[in-house]
């Protein structure tokens, strides 16, 4: 995973895009704030994530029998 930018307004919708630099995102962000006079366009870097992944495989049957 290479770290990464988004761009987001509170009134909007969520962020769909990454950009792969901060001057791309800023970019964007300046472009949209043009485009839509009043509203805060946020540049936001990505520095975490978490995970989890704890899925189990429980077999209940053996050989094809119920074990009771």
């Amino acid at each position: 995973m290479y770290e990464f930018w988004l761009v987001w307004n509170p009134a909007g919708l969520n962020p769909k895009h990454k950009h792969l630099t901060a001057e791309a995102a800023t970019t964007e962000a300046e472009r949209l704030a043009r485009a839509n006079p009043g509203n805060r366009f946020y540049v936001l870097h990505a520095l975490e994530y978490r995970e989890v992944n704890d899925m189990q495989r429980v077999v209940l049957l053996k050989d094809g029998r119920a074990p009771f």
